[in-house]
């Protein structure tokens, strides 16, 4: 799917240097969020993520690339591969020792280092260009990448055996990239099954190793984790038609106050903006919410919101209802008497606090003025 992109590195092809028609390819596939449970709570804690933060993890600038589209389209059908330098690998078998997430006690709930830890102070990763057809060895020459230096190669010594490289191996050119080497090595895993040479077998034998880390039966994953109340529990999905009535543009500055807002005669008495302020100026924001009810159980379940930015591999979201019940009505009741100063809403942990474009009206009225919706009324 295209996006528009602005000039910032994260969006700008790390081959070709070109900021427009542009392409995001991303590694492990949205799909993993739904697999088995196990799986998923396994591999949230190697990556060091909050229960149930592999959606938002799978939808982060961590787990995808931005190609030019020709180039991202050669990417996603294998004609190269990018694969963890030999010196990247053993620095992410470091960080695995290190992070604290093999031998816990079963008591030990002590945080882990998150994967972002492993990145350099610049944000980008070094990866082995590894050219599997004459197009792709056509695109390394257009645009002279480099070659690896002397500790992108581990001096010589193929890490798996200690033993020297296969000769080529030298050969192999670099690409820089924000991607994450957990999910860049997924991908090249399996792109390496099919693709395998000498030269390429050595790192497809890397990669192979660092998935493996987080597979379930490698990682013992504490009880307490995945027992974990899901860290999107009390995101409520809003359809478009929905949304479009609470989801406000991100301004410059600081939002006007209401009472500037209702005397403003350029904006019409029917504008959202006028009727919020209406209601906002009859709550009072000291107030307490009413006491919560006693949590009922909930049965988990994880987001649509983050398909909408489709991929090869994201399956079509299910049709909505197309007469949506109004947003207040769709909150879950045990969401409604939700006190969001001591609760926050799980999207203040995420995005810079700037929610998405699907939110139930709690949160659109915290966001906006900080205040509670169910908070008692002025008289």
């Amino acid at each position: 799917m295209m996006h528009s992109f602005d000039l910032r590195n994260e969006y700008k092809c790390p081959i070709s240097g070109a900021v427009d028609n542009l392409q995001r390819c991303y590694l492990i596939p949205d799909e993993a969020a739904g697999e088995d449970d196990s799986k998923v709570a396994s591999r949230e804690w190697v990556f060091g993520l909050p229960r149930g933060g592999l959606s938002y993890y799978l939808q982060s600038r961590e787990n995808g690339i931005c190609f030019r589209k020709d180039i991202c389209q050669m990417y996603a059908r294998g004609e190269f591969v990018l694969a963890p330098t030999f010196r990247l690998y053993l620095d992410a078998l470091d960080f695995l020792e290190r992070a604290g997430i093999s031998n816990r006690k079963d008591t030990d709930r002590s945080t882990r280092r998150p994967l972002t830890a492993l990145a350099a102070s610049e944000g980008l990763y070094r990866y082995v260009f590894i050219p599997c057809t004459e197009a792709a060895r056509a695109l390394q020459k257009e645009f002279h990448l480099p070659r690896q230096n002397i500790s992108d190669l581990n001096d010589g010594v193929y890490p798996v055996g200690n033993r020297p490289s296969c000769e080529g191996t030298e050969e192999l050119c670099i690409v820089e990239s924000y991607a994450h080497p957990f999910s860049i090595a997924t991908f090249a895993n399996k792109m390496l099954q099919y693709r395998s040479t000498f030269v390429s077998g050595q790192y497809h034998a890397c990669v192979l190793r660092l998935v493996n880390k987080w597979h379930p039966k490698r990682i013992r994953t504490p009880q307490w984790f995945i027992d974990e109340p899901k860290f999107a529990f009390d995101d409520v999905d809003l359809t478009h038609s929905e949304a479009n009535g609470y989801f406000v543009p991100q301004l410059e500055g600081s939002a006007p106050e209401p009472v500037r807002i209702l005397h403003d005669t350029t904006i019409d008495d029917e504008d959202y903006r006028k009727r919020v302020s209406v209601w906002v100026l009859r709550v009072d924001p000291k107030s307490k919410p009413e006491p919560e009810p006693p949590r009922s159980p909930l049965a988990l379940r994880r987001s649509d919101r983050l398909r909408e930015k489709a991929c090869p591999y994201a399956s079509r979201s299910p049709p909505r209802c197309t007469t949506p019940l109004s947003p207040p009505r769709r909150v879950p009741h045990a969401l409604r008497y939700r006190d969001p100063f001591r609760r926050p809403p799980a999207w203040t942990k995420r995005n810079g606090g700037f929610p998405t474009p699907r939110f139930c009206s709690n949160d659109w009225a915290f966001f906006r003025y900080h205040v509670a919706l169910n908070a008692p009324r002025v008289t």
